[in-house]
């Protein structure tokens, strides 16, 4: 397979080549025709040189670049003109005439009513917006240390929930949620477009090569995308080839240094012997051990990426290049990735036709951690980690157990994934108006069909052996599994666009088909009691165990699925100042019942400029004020595939006649009326720009109630066969305030500071779960507590109320044995012993009320500095680790809080009540990142930017357990670790950072 995708990019590479000498033929050629040398210089209105300005040749499609005097030279027609722009200034075309020097002046442009924002297969201008869509440029991305490109957008955007428990640990991958919790059980990430192609892959991306990002957030934007909307979408923009006929080459390195901050005060040896062995002096086994030290490092991460981009504005290419290494903070995570994107367009002479393609495989390995801090918490810390006398060097902890020897486990066991990605997709466009109307400059119509892939294959292999410790206790030679999966979209989209303007009235229009076809397959194997330990997991036939008679210790699948897809939209717009958006998407999956597989997907959209009418002229102060409303109706189809058809497993061997014979049957409820989740949404915004474009902004209001949720639900027996069925129940609502504000406080000619502030409010309600065919209960408990004592479950989702919502004992205080006392029903205290379930009541919620940041953006010469601020507020978190670490109770290692905060619950066990519930408000120093630019514009070098980014600097918090932002609270389960205890080390990151431009 390596091979497959080395001759894949090594052809891409010589076409490439090929297309790139061609361009440099022609770009000779042109300059033996050009009669003259146009010199001339490029300012501001302030009279400051624009340095880097693109000054192109109309005619020739040939140009240069303004140095750093803003001077250029071009060979040019003496009739010819040209066209300078430069990102933040208005574009302009100037006729050369008879003149060998010019001086232009560009004008500034307001930036956020100009910039060019993607939506749902097209571009348009934000002031002709009239849904919620947030842009973000890639200078205002995260400086941060993460293979996952998600992580970018963290504090980005308002109602865009990006989070990551374990940010240190290179395998851990960021989710994303947009305006709240939106399903029960089927999918509740955005759908990712990347380059207009649905389905994309975030940890596929390499940030360098990121033009902008675009969050379609209301429902009248993503309906476009029908069944694959409903959670919102995010469209990654990747930068393309340049056009003014040089090459450029950029090399870019990172360093990053993690060291990992030790949150819980675990008790040492000292203090362990003072109150853990008093009771059991047989439990000190002579050691002084810290266990978070023993499986904790620097966690260091190499990041390097290595692009060429050139051509013109016919042909044009870019090849960027990546290898990335990191370490985990701990003993054995790590990942090293090799990367590469190939992307290359090219425009027939009479531009009639265009065609792209673009190539992105990866190559990754990487090594997983076990579950390592939960171990490092209960280990009994007198406990050595090395015994000489063992067969592998390690001390072995007695079987049965709470504790391990982590140490061991992460250096002696196997357990890693091999990883190939390929991405492709190739567009063929035909520009249709110079057949039907070629003398009209205000009319497009272009039609394009856009093939594509995603393909990944993931071979796991694990492995222990026969010396790690619980093997030789157990009395098993090595134990080994290998696994196999395969995942490949396909897609086919045609899609039509038209556009004219007559006079004061502007149209467009846009038609499309789409096809989608992905299959899974994978298979697996497994074996123990080898005779060697040499091969690790590749031998797994040598093992003893599979072939024992009855055993097969194998596995194998494969399921596919597919959607089917029409769809239109039609904008109109009366001089940029009454808008008007409809879109539909009618389409087809074959996930639902076979009455239920098509479904249409509508949303209307209106804007009005009212800084355009009359009456306004008088507040000079508003440059741009535009009110909107829009409703769409998104789908959701993210659930497993056969849901809604009869299938059968395997129930056991049945004995018959001498001969066993494996029994199937029926395996689960059938239900032919299975049909997507619809959200209807609705959204009232204000955009604004005032005080000569220094204060820009927006406002949104929005209301979202999600139908049909699919899930799981309690059924009788008979007439069914099963307990529950999967089928549509349920209404989920979300409504909340968005604010989106950047100020440009100063511009001057060596200083600038602005700043941004994004911020929003959450109000979930689940609504019901019932329907006109299936009664579901008033509520149903989550988040089930892992032992020990069984401690039940801690959240209940219930109708009415707020998704995340604890519901506990209340406590009490103690009796005089150190007992827990609560309050029942009634508000009298009683010991927890006679507690029943009606005793418990709604004690708090993990989901926030508040997320917002704010960042800060200084620039002094050729420094710039950037502060960046994060935090969430009006929600509580359960102190997991004080409810199974802080109790004297508990038989294994201990938090000091144990013998100090708690010291006054000596014999209460680890039962769930309010008092583990606090406060989670936080606000985090994110991030500070410090560069220089040295523009240097010599022959070899353009410029050179140094920098250095310091993130999760410090957390304001009352929470008394670990970083609060290392809870996730973007799921069904907010506030919590999902019922369990171990977790992953917030860390200080550290990076250094080189940027070269030649």
């Amino acid at each position: 397979m390596r091979n497959i995708y080395c001759r894949t990019c090594t052809c891409l590479l010589g076409i490439l080549l090929m297309l790139f000498s061609g361009i440099q033929a022609r770009g000779a050629s042109w300059e033996v025709q050009q009669e003259r040398k146009i010199s001339g210089t490029v300012i501001d209105e302030k009279g400051e040189p624009v340095i880097g300005a693109s000054v192109v040749v109309v005619e020739t499609k040939q140009g240069s670049i303004t140095n750093m005097d803003g001077k250029f030279q071009v060979s040019a027609p003496q009739n010819g003109h040209l066209k300078i722009s430069y990102i933040g200034y208005e574009t302009q075309e100037v006729a050369i005439k008879d003149r060998q020097l010019l001086k232009v002046v560009l004008k500034e442009e307001s930036t956020a009513l100009n910039e060019v924002v993607v939506v749902g297969y097209g571009t348009m201008k934000r002031k002709e917006m009239t849904s919620a869509i947030s842009h973000v440029g890639a200078k205002d991305l995260n400086q941060i240390s993460s293979l996952d490109a998600s992580m970018l957008l963290q504090g980005k955007v308002s109602s865009v929930s990006v989070s990551n428990t374990a940010l240190a640990d290179p395998n851990s991958t960021g989710s994303i949620q947009i305006r709240g919790i939106s399903s029960r059980n089927a999918g509740l990430g955005p759908l990712i477009v990347v380059d207009g192609v649905p389905g994309g892959d975030m940890t596929n991306i390499n940030p360098a090569d990121i033009e902008s990002i675009d969050v379609l957030k209301d429902g009248a934007a993503s309906a476009i995308y029908g069944t694959r909307g409903s959670n919102g979408v995010i469209l990654v923009n990747l930068k393309k080839g340049t056009r003014d006929g040089e090459v450029h080459t950029t090399y870019s390195a990172a360093v990053t240094f993690n060291k990992a901050k030790k949150e819980l005060d675990i008790m040492n040896a000292e203090e362990y012997r003072a109150y853990r062995t008093v009771s059991n002096p047989l439990s000190d086994m002579g050691a002084s051990t810290d266990w978070f030290d023993a499986v904790t490092r620097l966690g260091v991460t190499h990041m390097y990426t290595l692009t060429f981009s050139g051509g013109n504005a016919r042909t044009n290419y870019r090849v960027t290049a990546d290898y990335r290494k990191a370490q985990g903070i701990d003993l054995r995570s790590d990942r090293r990735e090799y990367g590469a994107r190939a992307t290359i367009s090219h425009t027939t002479k009479d531009g009639l036709f265009t065609f792209a393609a673009n190539m992105t495989p990866r190559v990754i390995d990487r090594n997983k951690s076990a579950s390592v801090y939960g171990s490092v918490i209960k280990n009994n810390p007198t406990m050595p980690v090395y015994d000489p006398e063992s067969a592998n060097g390690y001390y072995r902890f007695p079987s049965g157990g709470d504790s391990s020897n982590i140490v061991e486990q992460l250096n002696e066991e196997e357990n890693g994934t091999e990883i190939k990605l390929l991405e492709w997709n190739a567009t063929a466009a035909v520009n249709l108006l110079p057949l039907f109307n070629p003398a009209n400059p205000n009319m497009v119509l272009k039609s394009q069909v856009t093939v594509s892939q995603y393909q990944v294959d993931k071979f796991n292999g694990w492995f222990i052996p026969s010396t790690y410790g619980p093997n030789v206790n157990s009395g098993v030679a090595g134990k080994a599994s290998r696994d196999f999966d395969k995942n490949t979209n396909n897609n086919l989209e045609w899609v039509t666009n038209f556009s004219t303007r007559m006079k004061d009235h502007q149209i467009r229009a846009m038609v499309g088909y789409s096809y989608n076809y992905g299959v899974s397959s994978g298979m697996g194997a497994e074996n123990w009691d080898f005779s060697s330990d040499g091969l690790t997991y590749n031998n797994l036939g040598s093992g003893l165990e599979a072939a024992k008679e009855g055993k097969t210790m194998m596995s194998s699948y494969k399921n596919d699925h597919k959607l089917i897809s029409f769809f239109g939209r039609v904008n109109y717009d009366w001089k940029e100042r009454y808008l008007f958006t409809f879109s539909l998407r009618h389409e087809g999956s074959s996930r639902f019942g076979e009455n239920h597989k098509w479904g249409n997907f509508p949303a209307v959209s209106v804007g009005w400029r009212i800084s355009d009418e009359k009456f306004m002229k008088g507040f000079s102060w508003i440059d741009d004020l535009k009110v909107r409303y829009d409703y769409g109706v998104t789908g959701n189809q993210e659930i497993g595939n056969y849901q809604s058809l009869a299938t059968y497993k395997a129930y056991g061997w049945y004995q018959y006649g001498g001969n066993n014979f494996h029994v199937w049957g029926p395996s689960k409820n059938v239900n032919s009326e299975l049909r997507w989740e619809k959200g209807h949404n609705q959204n009232i915004g204000l955009d604004f720009s005032l005080l000569k474009h220094k204060v820009t902004g927006s406002f949104n209001y929005f209301h979202r109630k999600q139908s049909d949720l699919l899930g799981s639900y309690s059924v009788s027996v008979p007439p069914n066969l099963f307990s529950t069925i999967y089928a549509n129940v349920g209404t989920l609502r979300n409504t909340g305030f968005e604010l989106d504000i950047t100020v440009n406080a100063v511009r001057t000619k060596d200083f600038t500071y602005s700043f941004t502030l994004v911020g929003a409010t959450n109000n979930n309600k689940f609504v019901s779960f019932s329907n006109d065919v299936y009664k579901g209960q008033k509520y149903y408990s989550t988040c089930s507590m892992a032992n020990p004592n069984n401690p039940g479950y801690l959240q209940r989702i219930e109708e009415g109320e707020r998704i995340g919502n604890y519901f506990t004992y209340r406590y009490a205080g103690v009796d005089k044995k150190g007992d827990w006392l609560i309050y029942d029903k009634k508000g009298n205290v009683i010991p927890v012993s006679q507690g029943t379930e009606e005793d418990k009541a709604v004690t708090g919620n993990g989901l926030p009320k508040f997320t917002g940041s704010m960042t800060h953006n200084f620039t002094y010469k050729n420094f710039d500095l950037t502060v960046a601020l994060r935090g969430a507020a009006g929600f509580d978190i359960f102190n997991v680790h004080d409810f199974y670490f802080g109790l004297q109770s508990m038989s294994t290692n201990q938090l000091t809080t144990a013998y100090s905060k708690n010291a006054h619950i000596t014999t209460g066990k680890n039962v769930i009540t309010d008092y583990f519930i606090e406060p989670g408000d936080y606000l985090m120093i994110d991030n500070i990142t410090l560069g220089y630019t040295m523009n240097l514009n010599k022959k070899y070098i353009e410029k050179i930017r140094l920098f250095g980014t310091a993130n999760n600097l410090y957390t304001f918090t009352k929470f008394t357990g670990v970083d609060p932002s290392t809870y996730e609270v973007n799921g069904l389960t907010p506030g919590t670790f999902g019922g369990g205890y171990n977790y992953y080390p917030s860390a200080f990151q550290f990076i250094l950072g080189l940027q070269v431009s030649f």
